[in-house]
């Protein structure tokens, strides 16, 4: 059987910047203070503060961005040669305010709450992208897209909603098959495993499969992408979301069939 487990949110916050739990503390272990500008932070209350406050930022825009790699890069460049630099405590001040000041940009952005009366569905989405209907020729059918769209590939994530749950779904409107009481997907030259998702009123599986992808010339390539295969059920009725292997794996995505629910 798959192991139960929750849909990954973007990525891990760095070591110094994890959060304690501590009140009116840094974000990481002043007991380990090693350089001036970290013992500095642990000696005084309001650069404490900053740092904790940073760091709750930090975790708010890695949710929110839609390059978390970049935005790490950019986190690690200000800790090195802006934050490291300071010899005293003003410095340390105005560079703490600046750099939570440009985070907050960041994670202010609001996502967008789709609802769908007609299909009892919704799920929130990040900005730059939008929804569609109909998508594969289905009025059951909506997908995700961003504005720009590389060549040969149509949405980012479709959700495509059925009656019945998700033993009559997933083998006949998905790529799942059961197995020995569990659950396998079957990409386009092997089968994967499959893994669980719990969300709020509805339960699935999930996997990553090799699949066809078309090129910018439209020509089509076997196995040349990795397909994110889900089915979704609250016992009577389920959707199956599905991306086209260029794009639709990423993070932001995975967040919103997070945010999914049945609303009929």
């Amino acid at each position: 059987m798959p192991t139960k487990i929750s849909l990954p949110l973007g990525a891990a916050l760095f070591t110094c910047f994890f959060l304690s739990g501590q009140t009116d503390a840094a974000s990481f272990d002043c007991a380990k203070a090693a350089s001036y500008v970290e013992k500095s932070i642990c000696g005084d209350t309001g650069l404490s503060l900053l740092d904790e406050k940073l760091a709750k930022a930090y975790q708010s825009a890695v949710k929110a961005s839609e390059n978390v790699n970049e935005l790490q890069s950019q986190q690690r460049q200000w800790l090195v040669k802006t934050r490291d630099q300071c010899q005293e405590k003003t410095c340390l001040q105005n560079a703490y305010q600046a750099r939570i000041a440009q985070l907050s940009k960041v994670s202010d952005n609001p996502w967008t709450q789709y609802h769908d009366p007609e299909l009892g569905i919704e799920f929130s989405y990040p900005p730059r992208r939008q929804v569609i209907k109909n998508c594969r020729d289905s009025n059951r059918c909506v997908a995700l897209v961003a504005d720009q769209m590389p060549a040969g590939s149509e949405y980012l994530l479709a959700f495509e909603v059925f009656d019945g749950g998700l033993p009559q779904v997933a083998p006949h409107q998905a790529i799942f098959s059961s197995q020995g009481g569990g659950w396998m997907a079957n990409g386009r030259n092997a089968q994967y495993p499959t893994q669980f998702l719990v969300g709020e009123g509805w339960q699935g599986i999930y996997a990553v499969v090799d699949c066809g992808i078309t090129d910018e010339e439209g020509f089509f390539h076997a196995a040349a992408g990795e397909c994110y295969w889900a089915v979704l059920s609250n016992g009577s009725r389920s959707v199956v979301i599905d991306s086209e292997g260029l794009v639709g794996n990423d993070p932001l995505s995975r967040r919103s069939i997070e945010s999914f629910r049945f609303t009929k």
